[in-house]
């Protein structure tokens, strides 16, 4: 009988008033969680985000040329074969812009995997004299390309086909053997020389072949954008972020089994 009077019979309107209030007070105690859960939350995005935003700050100050080379007076000649040159990224890069002395621009990883081929729309030279021309000095913007650090990438350039002859303009490391001068980014290593036949087989172009490292025969040329290592502020804000997230779904879990 005791308990009668405090919790009524099913059916009875006390209980239909009793569960109402229950279901209010669950409802408010969720909500309570949700609004502590939505404070906390919000920092951890903020942390994350500017996490993420910092480093491409510091990307966007400017594109690079892979290859830096004077104008001007360069040795010219042509090549049957496409010709183009390997390099290793010293850091992940954006290739963000192209030019060349042949109409079609192609990326490799490694020697046999196409990874881009870009449309080149010219000039192909600069300067109207052959003995004042040089390689184009315009850059064409393209889509965005990732290349990672570490891996070995070919740059070549050819007619579509390999229908036509490709034009060539000859420099030196350091300016060597009377050449004009060329000199890879501090991002690019590991440069090398190379033409490339129809049936996709790579060969240098110069003779010993060691002494491709040397020499470029340009060819193709490109900008990109270096990509830089996350500082340590950048990796303490990350793992401050983690950590709140972390200690936020721990929390959540253990309300939610308190929950009746």
């Amino acid at each position: 009988m005791c308990r009668a009077n405090f919790l009524p019979s099913r059916g009875d309107s006390g209980e239909k008033s009793w569960r109402q209030g229950f279901g209010k007070a669950v409802g408010l105690r969720r909500m309570k969680m949700t609004t502590k859960g939505l404070k906390l939350w919000l920092p951890v995005q903020l942390l994350i985000i500017l996490t993420f935003i910092l480093p491409w700050s510091l990307v966007a100050q400017g594109n690079l040329n892979a290859i830096i080379f004077y104008s001007g007076g360069a040795v010219f000649g042509n090549s049957t074969q496409g010709i183009g040159w390997s390099f290793v990224p010293t850091s992940d890069i954006w290739v963000t812009a192209i030019n060349s002395t042949a109409p079609e621009v192609d990326f490799w990883l490694g020697t046999n995997q196409n990874i881009a081929i870009y449309n080149y729309a010219g000039p192909y030279q600069a300067g109207q004299h052959i003995f004042s021309a040089s390689p184009p000095t315009n850059f064409q913007t393209i889509d965005p390309l990732f290349l990672s650090a570490g891996q070995t990438y070919f740059i070549s350039t050819q007619q579509p086909n390999f229908s036509s002859p490709v034009n060539t303009f000859a420099y030196s490391l350091n300016g060597t053997n009377g050449l004009l001068p060329f000199n890879a980014s501090p991002y690019i290593s590991q440069f090398a020389s190379y033409s490339l036949s129809s049936d996709g087989q790579w060969s240098s172009t110069t003779s010993p072949a060691s002494e491709n490292v040397n020499y470029v025969l340009l060819g193709p040329n490109f900008q990109f954008q270096a990509v830089p290592e996350p500082t340590a502020f950048e990796l303490l804000l990350l793992s401050v972020g983690v950590l709140i997230f972390r200690r936020r779904a721990a929390a959540n879990t253990f309300h939610v089994r308190q929950t009746p």
